[in-house]
């Protein structure tokens, strides 16, 4: 997917707060909007939102001299993820079809501002989602493709919902699946690391890997152009490929590869290239 001209607005909010994250200072918070807008003017747009997202958190860590402004805030959702976990796997225990209810709350751990609710707000936000129309028309070819296949190469998307992602992780497994779990090697926003992985315990029933390996910098999404040698052989080789969150939708849902994306739809930009209202629950297939 290629960058808009509606993206720029989205970059410069989301410098300025990651700035806010890291000081008080707003000299630096202007300095930081400078930077960015300066970077923005001459940026492709054929190249998609995280190879641009990359760059200008690069400014950001540069100027603010912090490597990782939404640790707090990851270190948070972590916390609040794993508290909802067991309740997360008496819903997929309880329900009529397994899979489908793994699949959705996979999806439901993109929605929620783990930092922002508290437990029982968040308990709330659950229910009702789940309730919420979800776009799974691609779940037959899901099921079909899953069905056979041994090996899944597993995008992450962010820290928090990596505990819902475990959920999903389990029910593949439970199915006799080899499972690669892809996060990212540097901090970028609030994505999923290595340490957000293992921390969940992901790495105990799956292998995890971070799929720009060997780079100095993340982008918000799996981006092919830097990604590492490890990665690339699993996304050629994998009998399935299932990737969460906006930013990997971003980054290869113009991939030749078959790739079943499992996303809320944040964003209008997003909402019309997959077809979708902004908040839908979406399970989508790019082939």
């Amino acid at each position: 997917m290629k960058t808009y001209l509606d993206c720029i607005p989205c970059f410069l909010k989301q410098s300025l707060e990651a700035a806010r994250m890291t000081t008080d200072d707003q000299a630096i918070h202007a300095q930081v909007v400078k930077e960015v807008m300066k970077y923005l003017q001459n940026i492709s747009f054929e190249n998609p939102p995280p190879e641009i997202s990359r760059e200008v958190h690069e400014h950001i860590r540069r100027i603010t001299k912090c490597k990782d402004p939404y640790k707090k805030v990851k270190e948070q959702s972590n916390a609040m993820a794993e508290k909802l976990y067991p309740r997360l796997k008496e819903l997929v225990k309880n329900a009529d079809d397994s899979l489908l209810m793994a699949i959705k709350l996979a999806i439901i751990g993109n929605v929620i501002d783990f930092g922002a609710a508290n437990r029982f707000n968040v308990n709330d936000m659950i229910d009702k989602t789940i309730e919420t129309d979800f776009i799974a028309d691609a779940y037959p070819q899901f099921k079909e493709v899953l069905d056979k296949s041994k090996t899944i190469l597993y995008l992450a998307d962010n820290a928090g919902e990596i505990f819902f992602d475990k959920v999903l992780l389990e029910e593949l497994v439970s199915r006799k699946k080899q499972i690669t779990y892809v996060v990212r090697a540097n901090p970028i926003i609030n994505d999923a690391t290595v340490h957000d992985a293992k921390m969940a315990g992901i790495d105990k029933i799956a292998e995890v890997i971070a799929g720009d390996a060997g780079q100095d910098i993340s982008a918000p999404g799996i981006l092919l152009k830097f990604a590492s040698k490890e990665f690339l052989e699993c996304f050629r080789s994998a009998d399935m490929v299932i990737a969460k969150g906006q930013g990997n939708y971003e980054a290869l849902s113009d991939s030749e590869r078959e790739v079943f994306f499992l996303l809320v739809v944040k964003c209008p930009l997003v909402a019309r290239d997959i077809n979708a209202e902004v908040g839908k629950l979406v399970l989508k297939v790019n082939t």
